[in-house]
């Protein structure tokens, strides 16, 4: 005898498209800004020559162990500019689970105001898979800025 069969879809355990942070904005991995129309922003430490037609601004700083706070502050200020001009954005890494987030959510505590763990938290909603800064960054205070 056979289970019987449900109506419920089996759910995807990573996401296999960007998602939307804030209105326009998309976080995501490499895979994502091969296909995505609109301006792409690499914050992954070191640019590959494969890299598709994007800006490269690295946000981690492996020596260091810390976030580069100036590269975010970039990061928002080039995201909110291309916003501005009407155009969607994707803030992307390899995975789309440490750099990228920490882009992503810099970008909402600067333009939203969201505290970071609010920020992390709306992007967590909607890409769970996404690690806090302060659970891969070993430095005490990541996000003291």
């Amino acid at each position: 005898m056979s289970a019987p069969r449900t109506s419920r879809t089996p759910r995807a355990k990573h996401p296999t498209s960007p998602q939307e942070i804030a209105p326009g904005v998309f976080l995501g991995g490499w895979k994502d800004a091969v296909r995505f129309e609109g301006a792409r922003f690499c914050v992954l430490d070191e640019a590959p020559d494969d890299l598709p037609p994007s800006k490269h601004i690295p946000v981690y700083d492996g020596a260091g162990d810390r976030p580069n706070v100036e590269n975010l502050d970039r990061l928002a200020r080039d995201v909110r500019s291309a916003r501005d001009a009407g155009r969607p954005v994707l803030i992307f890494c390899g995975h789309g689970v440490r750099r990228s987030p920490l882009g992503a959510a810099w970008y909402l505590h600067r333009y939203e105001k969201l505290s970071v763990d609010q920020a992390y938290d709306r992007i967590r909603a909607v890409r769970p898979q996404v690690e806090h800064a302060r659970e891969w960054i070993g430095h005490p205070d990541p996000l003291d800025a």
